[in-house]
């Protein structure tokens, strides 16, 4: 003999792992959709930082070309207190050599910068290609997260329930219980309402199933088959 309101823990405890595993469902599809994210972001930010380290070459150069200008200044100035041919030579030279520096590297400047606004438009254009399918994988991740809050609410009060009922029965008949639950693996009450034993599967001719029907009494009965206790799932409240 077992208690009625094991079933009921039964019921219970399969509801908890039914909603574990859409949990676990849940969150698996989260983890895909927030990898999937993670590369576009990933190919945005790469487009980004494209952009950002030639945008830092450029702005290297135009600083290397003003440091120019301003050394051909200081040696203009030096230039005009030279005291000696030679020395009047040198600063020509290095004014010449600084002159043509910044020829080439304004003539680089010019082919950065064709690259850098090449690199603005990728940029641009790979943040508008995306931007929608970003939007739509954030909002079904914020969806997945509040459902699973709701669901992980609703495994929680299942679990209080089952815990509650355990507490009101018997310490021994709930370790009967358990015992079983080992044994039948998860199921002792097993469904006979579709004439087979819900638990081992063994379908009942119509005079055995006839006779278990009449003479059923929950928590008593058992299928003749597996040794599980059987009950009328149409009849018992829900």
């Amino acid at each position: 003999m077992l208690n009625e309101k094991l079933l009921e823990v039964q019921n219970l405890e399969i509801e908890a792992i039914r909603l574990e595993t859409k949990i676990r469902e849940l969150l698996e599809k989260k983890e895909k959709l927030e990898r999937e994210l993670r590369d576009i972001e990933g190919k945005i930010n790469s487009a980004k930082e494209k952009l950002k380290e030639k945008e830092k070459e450029l702005s290297e150069l135009l600083s290397f070309v003003e440091y120019k200008k301003g050394r051909i200044e200081e040696l203009t100035r030096q230039k005009e207190s030279a005291k000696t041919r030679e020395e009047y030579k040198k600063i020509l030279r290095a004014i010449a050599k600084s002159e043509d520096e910044i020829i080439k590297t304004k003539q680089k400047i010019t082919m950065v910068e064709t690259e850098v606004e090449a690199l603005k438009d990728a940029y641009r254009k790979i943040k508008e290609q995306f931007a929608e399918k970003i939007e739509k994988l954030r909002e079904e991740i914020e969806e997945i997260d509040s459902e699973v809050a709701l669901l992980e609410k609703k495994r929680e009060k299942v679990l209080e329930q089952i815990d509650e009922i355990k507490k009101s029965l018997p310490e021994e008949e709930v370790k009967k219980f358990e015992e079983l639950k080992s044994k039948f693996n998860g199921l002792v009450f097993s469904d006979i309402s579709t004439g087979a034993c819900e638990g081992c599967g063994m379908t009942y001719s119509p005079a055995e199933y006839k006779e278990l029907v009449k003479n059923l009494q929950p928590g008593r009965s058992k299928c003749p088959y597996c040794g599980r206790f059987i009950y009328l799932k149409n009849s018992v409240k829900r």
